[in-house]
């Protein structure tokens, strides 16, 4: 199967929240705060020491398909490369939505025994410290042997410094993370592609959904290639894996455009009813180790632009029921989705 080639999208750059107008600005309010509060702005080393400027300036914009880490600048500038981009596993589990949560809960603020940060301990250590001698003092006064005490006040601050770590070894596996500035600079444009697709989804249409359910493991595929090193050949198909899901990405826009055109049609006319496009077949799962293979993303193309000629026949049927001998015009992909007008993917039998 064959594809005409879509205009690619203008620059793609990420934003903070575009979806929650307003967030950005709360939660910059919210860092800034948390810096001033804890006396670290402009004190010696702050900043120097790469801990605790994570700590404090971090924001993590959670998503469907994992997080975004933002950058809190001091100032109001929004950032458009972000500090970390991560993917969650596209099979729905439990597992895999508290994986998530869990590497993008607050991490706790270090606190320093000297000047140059050489000593610390986190606040959740001296808190589980200050518990265990509280707990186990009063157990010991009540008759608790001292050999089993004192070893249970040592190990339970123990495992609260220690444990974090193992849940976090553990949660990643469900998680594909890309930290090196290229990484995230390739990501972006399948990121944008993504949110494009998302905000076309109208959870009715099981053609975009389809869409959505593709592109997120389209996303988790991408990530695993960029975080090991890659061979040129596998630069190449990425940047023909990116014109494929900018493909998918006009093409979701194009059909809830007309989805919505024929809608207003029937809200106008008062039909109860209209034609439907018919769903193609579910895309099955790709291996995890690879790329989704390029027919499937032309297959799910391929069902959104059939979805949205159905569509814009059933536009163009109301029209003539309501206007006998109007002819219908092509109707092109709403400006509020950032997408440009492109072409259909799959020409017309009798055109061929």
């Amino acid at each position: 199967m064959t594809t005409a080639p879509h205009r690619p999208l203008p620059d793609p750059e990420l934003r903070p929240f575009t979806t929650e107008p307003g967030r950005w600005r709360h939660e910059l309010q919210q860092a800034q705060a948390r810096i001033k509060a804890s006396a670290f702005d402009g004190g010696p080393g702050y900043r120097q020491e790469g801990h605790r400027g994570e700590e404090l300036t971090r924001i993590d914009e959670r998503t469907d398909w994992g997080w975004l880490r933002w950058p809190a600048p001091l100032s109001e500038e929004v950032p458009v490369v972000p500090l970390q981009v991560a993917v969650l596993s596209p099979t729905p589990s439990r597992t895999a939505r508290l994986a998530g949560r869990w590497l993008t809960r607050r991490p706790p603020l270090r606190i320093y025994f000297d000047a140059r940060y050489r000593f610390w301990i986190t606040s959740t250590t001296a808190l589980a410290a200050f518990v265990a001698l509280t707990l186990v003092g009063a157990a010991m006064a009540n008759g608790l042997p001292a050999d089993i005490g004192l070893p249970l006040m040592l190990l339970i601050p123990a495992l609260a410094e220690h444990l974090p770590g193992r849940l976090d070894a553990r949660a990643r596996v469900h998680a594909r993370i890309i930290r090196h500035e290229t990484g995230l600079r390739e990501m972006q444009a399948f990121i944008v592609c993504h949110q494009i697709i998302q905000a076309a989804d109208d959870h009715e249409t099981p053609e975009l959904a389809q869409a959505v359910e593709l592109g997120h493991r389209l996303l988790w595929d991408i990530a695993g290639v960029l975080t090991q090193p890659a061979a040129s050949s596998v630069r190449v198909r990425l940047r023909a894996c990116q014109d494929l899901f900018t493909q998918l990405a006009c093409q979701a826009a194009e059909t809830r455009a007309a989805k919505q055109e024929r809608d207003r049609r029937i809200a106008r006319s008062g039909t109860g009813e209209g034609t439907a496009g018919t769903m193609e077949q579910a895309v099955q799962s790709a291996p995890e180790t690879e790329l989704l293979p390029d027919a499937l993303i032309e297959d799910a193309t391929h069902a959104l632009d059939q979805a949205a000629v159905a569509y814009r026949a059933a536009t163009a049927h109301l029209q003539q029921l309501d206007h006998p001998g109007w002819s219908p015009r092509p109707t092109a992909a709403g400006p509020g989705l950032g997408c440009p007008t492109a072409p259909s993917a799959h020409p017309r039998g009798d055109d061929q």
